[in-house]
């Protein structure tokens, strides 16, 4: 895949998440069992969590033997509920703040990667012949869509 398309791709999942939260008030975004039991407010933590997972994967491709814990993680169940754990009790305003400055932080380090790793498949053992770009895009874009339909799916059931 194309760097410039990655980019694309993470901007309009982004967009459309930020859609499905535009206009709720802050009594709405903290109010639970939106997807779950979480609130918006620990959906928005828990993207920013995995995006900051991939942000250190991706600081760590210089160093190829280097397995990145984003990778490690066997029981994604386990690591959700224990990153919600250590989340629920954070502000909102903390919370969106983590969510919006991981984010960029995330489309500077693809910006600064080439194309030739993006589709290595060789090089990253740990990535098991995928090229790099698949680990960004399962945890860069296609998680916000996933996220942002079950946002705008609870909308609709709460006429919001």
């Amino acid at each position: 895949m194309k760097k410039q398309q990655l980019l694309e791709n993470i901007k309009t999942a982004r967009a459309a998440l930020l859609t499905a939260i535009q206009g709720l008030s802050d009594d709405i975004l903290l109010r639970p069992f939106a997807v779950g039991i979480w609130s918006i407010k620990d959906v928005l933590a828990h993207i920013a969590v995995w995006e900051s997972e991939l942000i250190t994967a991706l600081a760590g491709l210089d160093q190829p033997a280097k397995v990145p814990h984003i990778v490690q993680i066997e029981d994604f169940d386990e690591f959700n509920d224990e990153q919600y754990r250590v989340n629920v009790r954070r502000p909102l305003d903390v919370i969106q703040e983590d969510f919006q400055g991981v984010h960029e932080q995330l489309l500077k380090m693809v910006e600064r990667l080439d194309e030739q790793t993006l589709n290595e498949t060789k090089r990253f053992s740990w990535m098991m012949g995928e090229p790099v770009w698949t680990i960004i895009e399962e945890n860069g874009y296609l998680h916000e869509q996933e996220h942002a339909q079950d946002i705008m799916r609870w909308r609709r059931e709460q006429n919001l």
